[in-house]
């Protein structure tokens, strides 16, 4: 299979990789992190795989080779492959299987490796099409006209659907008369992602987080960080008043905010902050939302 990344995309990964780590580099803005929903990590994505106006575009032939369905293959490998082992911290497993058809297929994955838990699709359109995805009877695409990638806007999706027993599963495509479609199908083994504490569960019973709490939850997490070897350093409440931040009380809020270093990121989102706080954090954000517009000047004053 052509699922390798090449030269180019793994320096685009790299660089994605430089500009998460700068923005979180001592002396930049603290932001406040969430576990990414599917959608932003999908918009990601196509800003990594495209490049947009940060590589001038990626198109199926700049890809590497000249068979464009080769080019295709190696763009639906990286992206299915970048948000499995890099946004989700999983596993691919097995041989996957790429296919360029139309019309209605059916991909049955056989031969399940020991540990596969999930199946992970990508799929693009080559044309214009009305195009059904499912995994073992369960839509995955969310309905839209599937339409092909641009220069400017690359249209790849991706599904990570988890798997019950230990026999055979199929993905089914439903596609409209002659247009053309491509998809890269794989097993997976999801991440394992650490049960709330009991010191969470307990902060959480009421549906109610006091600043107390919220503040002792987030100490918790720093000194999991700390002893996962990835110390966060010192994170002070913030305030957002006439749209500034201030570690003065005072204002909306508080809240903390902070950067995750790309090494930090898989010991923090798998262990740490669901263990200790991101019960707490969704609380008490649904209780106390963050202003949707950044302030004008976002650095911390005293």
């Amino acid at each position: 299979m052509n699922d390798d990344f090449s030269p180019r995309l793994t320096a685009m990964r790299d660089a994605l990789v430089a500009e998460v780590d700068r923005t979180g580099a001592a002396g930049t803005t603290p932001v406040r992190r969430r576990r990414p929903t599917r959608a932003t990590v999908l918009a990601v994505l196509a800003a990594f795989v495209v490049g947009g106006g940060l590589t001038g575009g990626l198109t199926a032939a700049a890809l590497p080779g000249a068979d464009p369905d080769a080019a295709v293959e190696t763009q639906l490998a990286t992206s299915a492959r970048y948000q499995v082992e890099e946004s989700n911290h999983a596993t691919v497993l097995g041989t996957p299987t790429f296919l360029v058809t139309h019309g209605d297929r059916t991909i049955t994955l056989d031969d399940r490796p020991r540990g596969a838990d999930a199946i992970t699709v990508s799929w693009t359109c080559l044309d214009r099409a009305d195009l059904r995805v499912a995994v073992d009877g369960t839509r995955v695409d969310v309905g839209d006209p599937c339409l092909p990638s641009t220069e400017d806007v690359d249209r790849t999706s991706w599904s990570m659907t988890p798997v019950d027993g230990s026999g055979n599963s199929t993905v089914t495509l439903s596609g409209s008369g002659p247009a053309r479609y491509a998809v890269w199908v794989s097993w997976m083994q999801r991440a394992t992602i650490a049960e709330p504490s009991p010191q969470q569960d307990a902060e959480t019973a009421d549906g109610v987080v006091t600043l107390q709490e919220y503040t002792t939850a987030f100490n918790r997490l720093q000194a999991c960080m700390a002893q996962a070897g990835h110390p966060m350093g010192e994170v002070p409440l913030t305030y957002s008043a006439d749209g500034l931040w201030s570690s003065t009380p005072g204002g909306d809020g508080p809240w903390y905010q902070y950067g995750i270093a790309s090494e930090s990121v898989e010991a923090f989102d798998t262990q740490c902050y669901p263990r200790e706080f991101d019960d707490v954090d969704t609380i008490w954000q649904g209780e106390h939302p963050m202003p949707y517009e950044p302030p004008v000047d976002p650095a911390l004053r005293d």
